[in-house]
């Protein structure tokens, strides 16, 4: 049994910002797949390797925002607060 991946600088700071809520991807026609926050956003490359490796998941489509959620996989390899 392979031991489980470990996320990246990117990864950690795209999880560190999952952590604190309100990141979603707007559905709108002609919106860009970046992930928005209200810290920051996370480029859609990176989300991809989050969700695959299932650190985070998709939320339900809410008033054309679909939310990006931290699991508790996720919140595992969350790095320790500095």
């Amino acid at each position: 049994m392979s031991k489980p991946p470990k996320p990246t600088k990117v990864q950690a700071l795209a999880l560190k910002l999952l952590s604190k809520g309100g990141a979603y991807r707007s559905t709108r026609a002609f919106a860009d797949n970046r992930i928005h926050s209200p810290e920051g956003s996370i480029a859609p490359a990176t989300v991809s390797v989050l969700v695959r490796n299932g650190w985070a998941m998709w939320g339900p489509e809410v008033s054309l925002k679909k939310p990006l959620d931290l699991t508790d996989a996720g919140r595992a390899v969350l790095p320790a607060q500095e």
